[in-house]
């Protein structure tokens, strides 16, 4: 039976390479994506939810989903230093979306962060760890939540930042710890497509290893 797919943070590079693979995917009979933009250049299959009357929550429609891919996020540089707006992003629209998939009886599919963790001192992981506890609070037939290290691959913003650090790390690669080693972003997009087809139940937290044996369908 083919399955429903809504995909969040579509126009990333993540997102955007989940995109077409879940469109070239037959499993897939609906491929939805949600955000302020479609994705340019998409297979035709792939139908795009955006705003309602401004606001992006209101485009969640209630239509059956069998999985959700949240690959929603921002830096704090992109939004100028605003960590309201980063919460907004990164938290508030994350645990929205989760609120739907969850009423809908969906499996949800999160891109988090390495040091995920709702004490840290640094506010960004503190975030994506309160992400995935508030996620863990709701019902979902499964939660799947996805802590990759830096990811390698194409970005479509200027992220010096990242990108002097995926230089070193990968110079480095052989003496950093496994958790460390740069993600390319195509790996992480199959195995976000491999879980969303999954049948398992409960809560998986996926790190650099588990990433790569689902990536290979595990």
């Amino acid at each position: 039976m083919q399955r429903t797919l809504l995909i969040a943070g579509a126009t990333g590079s993540v997102g955007t390479a989940v995109t077409e693979l879940a469109a070239a995917d037959g499993r897939f009979g609906r491929v939805i994506t949600w955000g302020r933009r479609p994705v340019p250049g998409t297979n035709a299959r792939v139908e795009h939810w955006g705003p309602l009357e401004g606001d992006l929550i209101k485009g969640l429609r209630p239509v059956p989903v069998d999985a959700v891919i949240c690959c929603l996020g921002t830096t704090i540089r992109q939004v100028g230093g605003d960590k309201a707006a980063f919460i907004h992003v990164d938290q508030e629209l994350v645990l929205a979306l989760g609120q739907w998939a969850s009423s809908r009886g969906a499996r949800m599919c999160v891109v988090t962060a390495m040091a995920a963790d709702p004490k840290s001192r640094i506010f960004y992981n503190r975030v994506k760890g309160t992400v995935e506890q508030e996620l863990q609070q709701m019902a979902f037939p499964a939660l799947h939540l996805f802590r990759p290290s830096i990811l390698d691959g194409p970005r479509k913003q200027n992220r010096t930042g990242e990108k002097i650090a995926l230089v070193v790390m990968k110079a480095l690669r052989p003496l950093l710890p496994t958790d460390y080693r740069p993600m390319p972003h195509d790996t992480l997009a199959k195995a976000l497509i491999n879980a969303a087809l999954k049948s398992d139940t409960g809560t998986h937290v996926h790190t650099y290893r588990s990433i790569l044996e689902l990536a290979k369908g595990a």
